[in-house]
């Protein structure tokens, strides 16, 4: 997972738990707005002498009563003042509400709700994105397959809970080893998948597929049962194994696919000839 998507699905918990705040920079931006109009209209009323005309024609028809209009009129728009203000304020939030609840949605639809990483949708805009950087940049960025294996024995022997376990575990590490800037995502089932960023060579991602695939296989410890899951990797690299997603996606799931007969634990890394198994 990349350090935006954490902080995106961080920020989704915070909306979700209702912790909306009032922004302090928008608060002191209306009360400097409140208190200019106050300002431009006072020093208009002095310029053009407001508080004499006024003086005068209440001394001048005393009969009318105006010193209570002129004051009720001044009560009236105190109020309506205050009034437009905590409107506006309550305006404001729920617009700000109304984003947050957007953008949780948004972000809900590129996560994978079990385990907080990107989804399959997630994936590849990122990957699209990732081949686009690299083309401009001229460098290139790395696709990893991962493949649980003996993953369905732990669900068929201590149920789907401790299958949910052991995925979230594996997501955890996953998230942990990858890279800064990588996006790892949970592509459906047991099957998790990594982007990589300016990748210098095919030895650093092919020592990252070992790290990855070392630390899913360690024995894991939840609650009395200890278990012990193992993992395939397969490499696709651009522009050399591909020049778009769906080709880059293919050539990593062939990869994953062609290393796993030969026993677990391999790392499948895609060529642009072929597939070599390592």
């Amino acid at each position: 997972m990349s350090k935006n998507d954490l902080r995106r699905q961080l920020g989704s918990s915070e909306i979700a738990s209702g912790d909306v705040r009032w922004p302090d920079r928008r608060m002191l931006v209306l009360v400097g707005s409140w208190i200019l109009l106050v300002a431009g209209l006072f020093a208009f009323a002095v310029k053009v002498d407001l508080f004499d005309w006024l003086y005068r024609i209440t001394r001048t028809h005393e009969d009318w009563q105006l010193d209570e209009i002129l004051a009720l009129l001044l009560c009236v728009g105190v109020v309506s003042l205050v009034f437009l203000a905590i409107r506006t304020r309550q305006l404001a939030h729920e617009v700000r509400r109304r984003e947050a609840a957007e953008r949780l949605a948004h972000d809900s639809a590129r996560h994978d709700p079990l385990t907080g990483l990107a989804n399959g949708r997630r994936f590849r805009e990122a990957l699209a994105q990732a081949i686009e950087n690299a083309r401009q940049s001229q460098s290139s960025c790395a696709v990893l397959f991962i493949d649980l294996d003996r993953f369905k024995p732990v669900n068929d022997m201590h149920g789907h809970a401790v299958g949910d376990e052991v995925l979230i575990d594996v997501a955890q590490q996953i998230a942990l080893a990858a890279p800064a800037g990588a996006t790892a995502a949970r592509l459906g089932g047991d099957e998790f998948g990594v982007i990589v960023m300016a990748v210098p060579g095919r030895e650093s991602v092919l020592f990252l597929s070992q790290r990855l695939s070392r630390d899913i296989s360690k024995a894991r410890q939840l609650g009395e049962v200890q278990l012990e899951v193992g993992a395939t990797v397969g490499i696709a690299i651009f522009p050399d194994d591909g020049n778009d997603a769906n080709s880059l996606i293919k050539a990593a799931d062939q990869a994953m696919y062609a290393a796993k007969p030969s026993r677990r634990g391999l790392i499948g890394l895609g060529d642009s000839n072929g597939v070599i198994a390592n």
